[in-house]
């Protein structure tokens, strides 16, 4: 798993009510939350999103959607790889499937103790979207 990356300062607006709420519930299995970036008017030319996560070696399966975009997915006391797909839609696209932005791997890893960020991010003509990935974004001492 890679390090964690405690400053999330510049992410935006809600990281801090998002940290409040992971930070008090770390432990107990890997957690995902789903993040729409301030970049791009991303809320604006994303409007319908899904986030899949789905544990690689075993069954467990969450969804984040923007019907219920403050969710936070906690597994079951597992950790390890999970593939991720996001579908999404606004007014100038269709609904696709993303790929990730460059740099970003299409897949996440979560320890048992930490929480993980998938993030949607627009393009700046709002044609398109990409998604990025923060391994273990945010993980308890214990």
């Amino acid at each position: 798993m890679s390090t964690p990356d405690t400053d999330l300062s510049h992410l935006g607006d809600n990281i801090s009510e998002i940290r409040g709420q992971v930070e008090g519930s770390l432990g107990g299995g890997a957690q995902f939350w789903a993040y729409v970036s301030p970049q791009n008017n991303t809320a604006q030319n994303v409007t319908k999103w899904e986030v899949r996560l789905e544990q690689q070696d075993g069954n467990w399966t969450g969804v984040i959607t923007s019907d219920n975009p403050q969710q936070i997915l906690q597994t079951p006391n597992l950790s390890g790889l999970f593939n991720v797909a996001v579908i999404a839609s606004g007014p100038k696209f269709g609904s696709k499937r993303l790929t990730p932005q460059s740099g970003s791997k299409p897949n996440i890893g979560c320890n048992s103790n930490c929480a993980a960020m998938v993030g949607i991010v627009s393009n700046a003509d709002g044609t398109d979207a990409n998604y990025w990935t923060t391994w273990d974004a945010i993980c308890s001492r214990s």
